[in-house]
């Protein structure tokens, strides 16, 4: 797994000058243009609150996990066309690609926190010791996307429009869920749809841990993770069904 992680970062840079510092770069420039856009352009402020930075810190907050997100789901989703060589010459685990690629983002939620935790002790807020249950939010966050890349790493050898669509799907889903905008400020019925939402439920478990300095919502995260694993359950039998047509595919 950790070989085929490495082997997964390295060819996502691969042919580039700064290589695999390119998985650092891109989201700390990211979150640094969306502090300056919102906190010193925009001067975006959360309700009750006297500075523009505890909205930047609310906004990073979900958005870097988000970026995370996206990453997971997208190197998952490209994992086995991009193995397409090793799939195709030797014999191992192909289930084992997909969740290598989801672990890319990792790297991307490590910068996050970094940064995060970086404006946290700026701003002078307390972190208290809810911060230890972060790494059970990321591990659902994770678990989650190995699910749905289950599913779309197989489809996409076949389908390789699901490629290209992905990203405006992905971007689609950023702005329905409150990341951006809190989720009082959501009309009550899209409210109540918006609670199934598991994106939205590992957001705010992220601001729950580290912003609220309370314990997450246990039931919000009861149902990612068992909406996890019916996913993953289905999605690896799929997946092992499909991947004997894989050679042919590629």
């Amino acid at each position: 797994m950790v070989n085929l992680f490495r082997m997964t970062v390295r060819d996502r840079y691969l042919g580039s000058s700064l290589g695999s510092f390119w998985a650092i770069t891109n989201p700390l420039f990211m979150l640094a243009l969306f502090t300056y856009v919102f906190g010193f352009v925009f001067k975006v402020r959360l309700p009750g609150s006297e500075t523009t930075l505890a909205y930047v810190i609310w906004l990073i907050s979900g958005y870097g996990p988000w970026i995370a997100m996206t990453e997971a789901i997208t190197g998952a989703t490209n994992s086995v066309i991009g193995a397409s060589g090793l799939v195709k010459n030797m014999a191992f685990k192909t289930e084992l690609l997909p969740i290598a690629g989801t672990l890319v983002g990792l790297i991307n939620l490590a910068v996050s926190l970094v940064f995060l935790f970086v404006l946290l002790i700026w701003s002078g807020s307390t972190i208290s010791w809810h911060v230890l249950l972060l790494p059970v939010v990321v591990i659902l966050q994770f678990a989650f996307a190995a699910a749905l890349g289950m599913w779309l790493s197989a489809i996409a050898v076949f389908i390789r429009d699901v490629v290209q669509i992905l990203p405006t799907l992905l971007t689609a889903l950023m702005f329905m869920t409150p990341i951006f905008y809190p989720f009082e400020s959501m009309p009550a019925i899209i409210q109540k749809v918006s609670v199934a939402n598991p994106f939205y439920q590992i957001a705010e478990g992220y601001r729950a841990t580290l912003l609220e300095n309370r314990v997450p919502d246990v039931l919000g995260l009861g149902y990612v993770t068992l909406l996890s694993a019916v996913i993953f359950h289905f999605g690896l039998r799929a997946f092992r069904r499909a991947k004997g047509a894989f050679d042919a595919a590629m």
